[in-house]
C-alpha cells in the first residue's frame, strides 16, 4: 500500500498483558513493536502512540521490572499498569481500552513478533476502509509455517476436537477442521472478511471497542477474543499484515487449561444465545 493512500496520520494505543511471561520472548515482542511503530511513523500513517504494559502477576517481579525498563527505554510513552493481580486476559486489556483516547487500539500478546511493516499495513487499511472495525494478521510460527488464527464460528464438535487435539481424530475430521480455520481460503494475497479473530493480535477502531465495552467481563481465559469478534462488525484478515506467533496449543498446557477452555466455551455459548435474542 502506498503512503499516499493513507492520506492522514493517526494515533495508536497498544495493550500487552503479562503473566509469567518469558523475558526473552517478551523482549523480542517489544523490540519488534518498536520497529513497527517507527516504520509506521516514518511512512506518515502514525503520529503518536502509547503502549500499556499490564502486569497480571500478583507482585512486581524482577523480570517485570526488567521488561518495563526495556519498554520505557524504547517506547517513551509506555504506561505501566500493575498491582491489580491476575484478573484475566480480557479484563486486563480493558484497563487500557477504557482509558485510551487514541483512534486505533492494538490488543497484543507478549509472544508475538511483528513484521516491520505490520502496523503500517494495518493502520493504512483501517484509514482507507472506514467500515472495517478490526483487522487480523497473516500469522506464522517461528519455523515459518503458517498459523491459521482466524476462525469460523465453531460447532461443539470442533470445540471437542480442538480441546483434545488428538492426531487420529483430527485426521478423521480434517475437512471440518480445515473449514473452521479458513484453510479453504488461505493462503491468499487478498483481504477477506472473517467471523472470528485471535486475541493475540487484534488491531481495532477504538470507538468500536468502546461501543461494545471491550472484552466481556464474564471470561477469565479463552474465548474472550471470539466473543469480542462477535460483538464487533466488519472483521478483515489482511495478508499484508504479518506476524510470528509463538503461543497456542491449549491441549498441551495441562488439565487446568482444558478446564478453563471448556468453561469459557459454555460462557461463550450463553452469550451467543443472548445475542441471538436481540
Amino acid at each position: 500500500m502506498n503512503t499516499t493512500e493513507a492520506q492522514t496520520a493517526t494515533s495508536l494505543s497498544i495493550s500487552c498483558v503479562i503473566y509469567d511471561t518469558d523475558v526473552k520472548t517478551l523482549s523480542t515482542t517489544i523490540e519488534s513493536l518498536y520497529t513497527a511503530l517507527e516504520y509506521a511513523n516514518q511512512q506518515k500513517v502514525l503520529s503518536s502512540h502509547t503502549l500499556y504494559l499490564i502486569n497480571n502477576n500478583a507482585d512486581t517481579t524482577p523480570e517485570f521490572r526488567q521488561i518495563s525498563q526495556l519498554a520505557v527505554s524504547l517506547i517513551k510513552t509506555t504506561k505501566i499498569i500493575t498491582g491489580h493481580g491476575n484478573i484475566g486476559y480480557g479484563k486486563a486489556n480493558n484497563l487500557a481500552i477504557h482509558q485510551t483516547e487514541n483512534e486505533f487500539h492494538l490488543i497484543l500478546n507478549p509472544d508475538v513478533q511483528l513484521h516491520p511493516t505490520a502496523l503500517y499495513e494495518g493502520i493504512s487499511y483501517l484509514i482507507t476502509h472506514p467500515d472495517t472495525e478490526l483487522v487480523a494478521p497473516d500469522a506464522f510460527n517461528i519455523e515459518g509455517n503458517r498459523e491459521y488464527l482466524a476462525k469460523r464460528l465453531p460447532s461443539p464438535l470442533i470445540i471437542f476436537l480442538r480441546g483434545l487435539n488428538k492426531k487420529y481424530l483430527n485426521k478423521v475430521f480434517q475437512k471440518q477442521l480445515n473449514n473452521y480455520a479458513y484453510k479453504d481460503t488461505l493462503p491468499t494475497q487478498k483481504a477477506f472478511a472473517i467471523e472470528l479473530a485471535s486475541g493475540c493480535f487484534m488491531l481495532c477502531r477504538t470507538a468500536a471497542l468502546k461501543n461494545v465495552r471491550g472484552f466481556s467481563p464474564e471470561f477469565f481465559l479463552y474465548f474472550e477474543d471470539f466473543d469480542l469478534s462477535r460483538k464487533l462488525q466488519q472483521k478483515i484478515l489482511l495478508p499484508s499484515m504479518k506476524i510470528i506467533h509463538l503461543g497456542g496449543n491449549t491441549a498441551g498446557k495441562g488439565l487446568i487449561h482444558i478446564k478453563f477452555f471448556l468453561k469459557s466455551y459454555w460462557i461463550f455459548l450463553k452469550l451467543e444465545k443472548k445475542r441471538s435474542r436481540l
